[in-house]
């Protein structure tokens, strides 16, 4: 005689139920999928329940079919969602307090060190809440649709917080960015270097591109692809219902 089996998960039905550092995850998981194979598939079927449902790997197994692959199709279907750009959300503490963040008001006056950091971390995946948390910061004044947030003060300040942000504001933050394309970085580095003589600034300038443009180049291409694939990214791993 059969015995019933209860199992407990929390399904994401929009990527808003996401975090980023569960994308994360399965982004990693995914890079270390060589040749697509039924064996891979299905090993990816089964970390996508445990990253984003929390079901442990031994507890998949105990799923009814038509259970395991209703689920899969509410997780595609979250993934395979549009991501508009997203500028101000609020954010919940472990405190239960609510603070509301806002990205960086005017991308072209972002500062040098915001923009030496974002280089340096945009690329890879692994480092994705550090991105968020150069763009995003705690607004300290609002009026109507008009902000400003917290100065930067460093990635690590607010890295922690972003891995818990909605998966939907940060895929929407970085489409964004990637459509804005090079002229950002052209236009700030010309303002975060206008007060240097123009000798001085040829020699700055080519410098900082050379030890630094490899990351937003990379991240360029890297996004490309994926606003390419995102909605084909799940299906081509996950099985339909």
């Amino acid at each position: 005689m059969s015995k019933d089996v209860t199992l407990e998960l929390n399904v994401p039905t929009t990527m808003s139920d996401i975090k980023l550092e569960q994308y994360q995850k399965y982004i990693s998981v995914l890079n270390g999928i060589g040749e697509e194979t039924e064996e891979s598939t299905n090993f990816v079927n089964l970390k996508a329940l445990e990253i984003f449902c929390g079901l442990q790997l031994k507890d998949s197994y105990k799923l009814p079919m038509s259970a395991f692959s209703g689920i899969i199709k509410e997780l595609t279907s979250a993934l395979a969602e549009d991501t508009p750009l997203v500028k101000r959300f609020w954010f919940r503490g472990s405190n239960g307090n609510e603070v509301e963040f806002g990205m960086i008001p005017d991308l072209s006056n972002m500062t040098f060190g915001e923009y030496v950091d974002l280089d340096k971390y945009i690329s890879d995946w692994k480092e994705m809440h550090r991105v968020m948390a150069i763009l995003f910061r705690p607004i300290i004044a609002k009026k109507k649709d008009l902000y400003d947030i917290e100065p930067y003060e460093g990635s690590s300040v607010y890295a922690d917080y972003m891995k818990h942000m909605p998966l939907n504001v940060a895929l929407g933050a970085l489409v964004f960015f990637y459509r804005l394309g090079m002229k950002l970085s052209k236009h700030t580095i010309a303002s975060s270097l206008k007060d240097l003589s123009q000798d001085r600034l040829s020699l700055v300038e080519n410098k900082f591109l050379e030890q630094n443009g490899v990351g937003i180049n990379q991240f360029m291409h890297s996004l490309e692809v994926m606003s390419q694939s995102l909605t084909q990214l799940p299906s081509s791993h996950l099985p339909s219902a």
